[in-house]
């Protein structure tokens, strides 16, 4: 962990971009084309059953409908395997649905349940004799046999300090950092949480703000050099315009909440924000599609259904690497270019980090890939404007100086 704090000047700045073109950008958040595997290299025939609340209806119908869409759409283009998933509905029992797929012969690789609570209750139903699973969330704890991938939202804040890390690791000193996060939010709280956790170096300011009025907040982060922001979509707009928008001066990076809502994108031009590959990477995505027997639904492309449709394509291929690894693996899985970030997990299941990565809206409102150099850059800017206006201010004090000893 640094001890020295140094704001950023211009000369410093120039150095970290020299730094991260000679370095290359791929490990600040940046995925150029698709990397996942040309086959998932299941086992040869092995079974599958997917857990998941096939009867739901309304959003968690839609969230079933993704995950599902995504994993289909990856075995459809795996050349070495087309063996579809037999579905047991997990919207009544999902312990019942559990011992029906565990007891099936022979022993079927199992991917969910879906809800928190029916992974924790499958978790404690488990035996040595369980076949591997894949949850799709997290459990309050760690088993044998049981990987544990869930999207959570603190990947977002953990990604987005580790940018600001790596940023700082290539420059004497390290960035000063400031935060705003909604008052009184459970999420909000534990975004703040998980990115004060993860960051090198304390926050110079953490500032809660209140929903749906955030007000002026440029004086409360002039001491910063780079602002976390976390919004939900109904407030981005009008936070990024509380901490000055496109002219705030500093580099802004925001929650992937900040790009799902389009009426307001022309008015967050220049924001920063952190997603999952397949939101973020349009090109890479196009290329993914184009290669893909069928395409996704319009809405598996954006927001938080695009986020589980690809889920449900990293699913697919984790599932091979799961069934390949048996109850008892001897190193951590990992899925280094999956579509919803670099994924590793642990040798327990834990998903020990899921790197997302960075995005920019740009003029007009438009999404698309940034690299890390294109903060240092707006950092740059803003130390040099800052070293403009403290030179015209000494400039100025001088001029008043001289003008007393005349009068004297």
């Amino acid at each position: 962990m640094k001890k020295q704090s140094l704001r950023l000047r211009a000369r410093p700045v120039t150095l970290v971009l020299l730094a991260l073109t000679v370095s290359g950008c791929a490990n600040l958040g940046t995925q150029v084309e698709p990397g996942l595997p040309k086959t998932a290299a299941y086992p040869k025939d092995q079974a599958i059953v997917m857990l998941l609340p096939t009867a739901a209806e309304g959003r968690l119908g839609e969230a079933v409908d993704a995950i599902q869409s995504g994993y289909n759409a990856a075995l459809a283009r795996d050349p070495d395997h087309s063996r579809k998933p037999a579905m047991e509905d997990t919207s009544l029992d999902a312990l019942a649905a559990f011992e029906t797929a565990a007891g099936a012969s022979p022993p079927p690789l199992i991917i969910g349940p879906l809800l928190k609570k029916n992974v924790n209750a499958v978790a404690e139903a488990r035996s040595e004799q369980s076949p591997p699973m894949l949850a799709l969330n997290e459990a309050n704890r760690s088993q044998a046999g049981i990987y544990q991938f869930a999207l959570a939202p603190e990947d977002e804040a953990k990604t987005a300090a580790q940018i600001i890390n790596d940023l700082s690791e290539s420059q004497t000193g390290s960035l000063k950092t400031a935060i705003v996060y909604p008052r009184a939010d459970d999420w909000g709280e534990r975004m703040r949480t998980a990115f004060v956790a993860a960051l090198d170096d304390a926050p110079v300011a953490e500032i809660p703000y209140t929903a749906g009025g955030a007000g002026d907040l440029r004086d409360q982060v002039s001491g910063a050099d780079i602002v976390f922001m976390v919004a939900r979509p109904n407030d981005a707009a009008t936070v990024y315009e509380g901490l000055g928008g496109g002219d705030a001066g500093m580099p802004v990076i925001a929650t992937s909440h900040a790009a799902d809502s389009k009426a307001d994108a022309a008015d967050k031009a220049g924001l920063f924000y952190v997603d999952v590959p397949w939101l973020v990477d349009q090109e890479m995505a196009r290329e993914y599609i184009a290669r893909s027997p069928s395409k996704p639904k319009s809405a598996h492309t954006k927001g938080e259904l695009g986020r589980l449709y690809a889920m449900g394509i990293d699913a697919y291929y984790l599932g091979g690497l799961v069934a390949n690894g048996g109850r008892a693996p001897s190193a951590p899985l990992a899925l280094p270019a999956g579509m919803t970030g670099d994924l590793k997990f642990t040798t327990t299941g834990r998903l020990m980090s899921r790197r997302l990565v960075l995005g920019r809206i740009g003029e007009g409102g438009a999404t698309g890939l940034a690299a890390a150099e294109d903060i240092a850059a707006a950092a740059e800017a803003k130390a040099a404007a800052k070293a403009g206006e403290s030179g015209a201010a000494d400039g100025s004090n001088e001029a008043d100086g001289s003008n007393d000893a005349d009068e004297a």
